[in-house]
């Protein structure tokens, strides 16, 4: 007789990372959510490795595995042990980008309050002939902090050329500086999240959180490496108890609209799409960044002329690196 096949139920397995399906309700429709999440690329890296059971009810072949490297990028085994490798020759390279825009980032205006003390800064003459033992005064820069919390969708469509994903990761990487050098605090969660007729699949990499200082490696290998989507977080969707035929093609992509309202984002969010509907065409990196800024609505922050003329620079400095 042969044996029946069954759901993996990880979400018993690994609690920290998998969660039990749960209904939830979008733009008016009720959804089977099906969610994963990883606090960093040890974490999701620790999952992988572990070889977590697989949903052999609805992946029969596991594409992660099968599909060719020109569609997915480095074997499976290779791009899981990826995750631990030091930088390379191209990431150096994403560093140098990385960094261009330092000068293009536009002064705040501070704002300051008087502060009154019983000693220090200047005499406030009334409040001392008054008898007030707080009759010195100083002026001090008013700090307030700022949080902001950005969205950044790992996933993208087929079309997609590798010079769009890496403009796009190079433009994250030097608006998150430009923000955290005018004064934000920045979380950065990157996540897919896909729908196939009542089911939802979220998972989301934690990169940045508040207070902590940005690992470019982590958001090169996150955000460049093809395979990182096309062969790790198939797998992750491979291992989890959706009842669909998520095989034919693993969902369907889900629209800004239908993002924001399922992370509950706030006016202050930013929300990475994919490459594509930012009008990052992968061509002319100044170009992209432009249309970016104008998409997210962050002139206000950023000298975008000042940033054209400093990723040209970079550019014209690579070509040359590589021509000689």
């Amino acid at each position: 007789m042969a044996k029946l096949k069954k759901l993996p139920n990880n979400h018993l397995k690994y609690p920290k990372n998998i969660f039990p399906p749960e209904e939830v309700i979008v733009d008016g429709k009720k959804w089977t959510l099906y969610r994963a999440n990883f606090q960093n690329l040890y974490s999701l890296y620790d999952y992988l490795k572990s070889n977590p059971e697989t949903n052999d009810v609805i992946f029969k072949t596991l594409q992660s595995e099968e599909n060719p490297v020109a569609q997915s990028g480095k074997p499976y085994n290779e791009a899981l042990e990826d995750l631990l490798k030091q930088d390379d020759t191209e990431y150096r390279e994403f560093i140098k980008l990385e960094g261009s825009i330092n000068g293009a980032i536009k002064a705040e205006t501070s704002k300051y309050q008087t502060v009154m003390s019983v000693q220090g800064g200047y005499l406030n003459v009334p409040a001392y002939v008054a008898g007030d033992p707080l009759c010195y005064e100083r002026v001090e820069r008013v700090k307030k902090p700022k949080f902001i919390k950005m969205h950044v969708l790992i996933s993208y469509s087929g079309s997609t050329i590798p010079s769009q994903v890496t403009n796009r990761a190079i433009i994250i990487a030097n608006i998150i500086k430009a923000l955290e050098s005018a004064g934000y605090s920045v979380d950065l969660n990157a996540f897919e999240l896909s729908k196939l007729f009542n089911e939802l699949e979220c998972t989301t990499v934690n990169i940045k959180r508040h207070g902590e200082s940005m690992k470019m490696t982590d958001l090169y290998k996150v955000l460049c490496h093809i395979e990182f989507f096309r062969r790790l977080l198939f797998r992750v969707i491979e291992t989890l108890d959706v009842e669909e035929c998520w095989n034919q093609g693993y969902g369907r992509k889900c629209t800004r609209e239908f993002t924001e309202e399922f992370f509950n984002m706030g006016k202050n969010d930013i929300y990475f799409d994919q490459p594509s509907k930012m009008g990052i065409h992968g061509y002319n990196l100044a170009d992209d960044f432009e249309n970016v800024i104008d998409y997210l609505n962050l002139r206000d922050k950023i000298d975008v002329e000042k940033a054209k003329e400093d990723f040209r620079k970079e550019a014209v400095k690579l070509k040359l690196k590589r021509s000689n």
